[in-house]
């Protein structure tokens, strides 16, 4: 597992400490230094080599994320602002920075990024990719869920229903919108209706529009995603030649 070397720059310890319980979840992250004075971290950032990742705050004393920002970005792969304050998403912008969460985020946003940031270096150890949700029946226990074993993610009002093989059902706090970012980098997931985004990996049968699925979950496809519905029945459909 190709490990990614991250730095933490923020004045607060009690931050430090939450973005730290986050990394330790995620086995492929390393830190490499902890920062809480931001004109130390100015002053190392000519030595740092090899950063894959940074993670800064903005407002901090003496001198902000986004003047440090100049400083470390040419230094580091990629950057995330951590904040509590959106008026400074501009800014994060300005500077190009890779990612801006809001503090506080959750687990599963923070889960998220990394992986839209490294979708190739999210690898379980074993070749077998996979993510960690926070299960809403299981107390708010944190699972790891393998990609090739999702049939499907549903939208159900304020979370979401992931379908797994073995007819295992999972219930997080997320939405379409971080189903989409999860997968983006993975061409087997596709959304073709506004509640389901399916692993094609995991279809059964196609009739018409109407789709069903491995474990018997069915849905039509819905119009506005019709086209790209046709584009993959056309490209994977197995056809007869013609005779010349």
């Amino acid at each position: 597992m190709t490990m990614l070397n991250c730095i933490i720059i923020d004045d607060e310890q009690f931050s430090v400490d939450a973005l730290l319980k986050y990394i330790h979840l995620l086995p492929m992250l390393n830190i490499s230094a902890i920062y809480t004075d931001p004109l130390l971290a100015l002053s190392s950032a000519s030595c740092a080599e090899d950063i894959d990742l940074v993670f800064m705050d903005v407002d901090m004393p003496a001198l902000s994320g986004i003047e440090l920002a100049a400083v470390w970005r040419t230094k580091t792969e990629k950057l995330i602002f951590t904040t509590a304050h959106s008026k400074y998403a501009f800014e994060a912008f300005e500077v190009a920075a890779d990612a801006f969460l809001l503090k506080p985020f959750s687990f599963a946003k923070f889960s998220i990024t990394i992986n839209r940031l490294f979708p190739q270096k999210y690898d379980s150890g074993t070749g077998k990719e996979y993510f960690l949700v926070k299960s809403k029946d299981d107390d708010l226990a944190i699972i790891k869920v393998k990609f090739d074993e999702v049939i499907a993610f549903e939208s159900a009002q304020n979370h979401i229903k992931i379908y797994q093989s073995g007819d295992r059902v999972l219930t997080a706090y997320l939405t379409l919108k971080d189903v989409l970012q999860l997968t983006r980098s993975r061409p087997e997931f596709l959304q073709l209706h506004r509640a389901f985004i399916i692993s094609t990996e995991h279809i059964g049968q196609i009739k018409g529009t109407t789709v069903l699925m491995n474990n018997q979950l069915s849905f039509h496809v819905g119009d506005i995603f019709r086209e790209q519905f046709t584009a993959y029945v056309d490209e994977k459909l197995l056809v007869r030649a013609r005779p010349h």
